[in-house]
């Protein structure tokens, strides 16, 4: 199996937290902190991989951590302030990992290699727990979009039925909202350096690829009306331009 296709912002880090943190007191004493409510609230294990933004200025009062769920390799942002109050988004990270599970097994069932990130556009906002199902959460917040952002490494094998197939599969899973995907077609080595970056992130954004050297990118739309987009369009771009 591909390694890269059951990652989804998620990728295991595999560096201890000590050379993370280094050897601060403070640093690790936060991190246990963090740990233990964490592990109290979820009844999981979490190891925080690295400290972002710390408190100690005038403006900030808060440290930002980013975590990684030990049982599922979920990496999500930790917010502690100096009340040891915790504002964290694991849940919400979970049910991404959930929709960006469908699109990874049809990428996989293509015979790709890639991975995908989750953007959904809900009509009411909702409170979401660890448990949540992508259908219950489609059903609550009415969503009527859902995009995804699927960094891929480019070969001749790519053609247009493969990149609508993988949309209209998970159409079909979802049942509902109108799916996008712009698909960000990398060569060998510039996908390597770019899946460096993306192990040490959430989430990203489409201005966190456009620095990268890729070969083209591609979009693809299904709604209730059918594919937006042509196979000449598709396979246009493919050839090096953009939709």
């Amino acid at each position: 199996m591909r390694k890269l296709l059951k990652k989804v912002g998620v990728f295991v880090m595999g560096i201890s937290i000590l050379s993370l943190l280094g050897c601060s007191d403070v640093n690790e004493k936060t991190a246990k902190v963090i740990e233990e409510k964490l592990s109290k609230k979820y009844n999981e294990s979490f190891e925080v991989q690295y400290i972002g933004e710390r408190w100690g200025t005038k403006s900030n009062d808060t440290v930002t951590t980013y975590v990684k769920a030990l049982d599922s390799d979920i990496l999500f942002t930790a917010e502690m302030d100096t009340s040891e109050n915790i504002v964290e988004n694991y849940p919400e990270m979970l049910l991404m990992n959930k929709f960006a599970s469908v699109f990874n097994k049809a990428i996989e069932g293509q015979g790709l290699d890639a991975s995908s990130w989750i953007r959904i556009h809900p009509k009411q906002s909702v409170e979401i727990t660890k448990d949540m199902t992508i259908e219950d959460y489609l059903e609550k917040s009415k969503s009527e979009y859902v995009h995804v952002e699927i960094v891929m490494k480019n070969d001749e094998s790519i053609t247009a039925e493969k990149l609508k197939t993988i949309v209209q599969q998970s159409y079909n899973q979802f049942i509902g909202p109108s799916i996008s995907a712009t698909y960000w077609l990398f060569n060998d080595d510039e996908y390597k350096k770019v899946n460096e970056t993306l192990a040490k992130v959430v989430n990203i954004v489409p201005s966190d690829l456009e620095s990268y050297d890729y070969d083209s990118t591609v979009f693809v739309e299904l709604t209730e009306n059918g594919f937006v987009e042509s196979d000449e369009e598709i396979n246009n771009s493919l050839g090096g331009g953009t939709n």
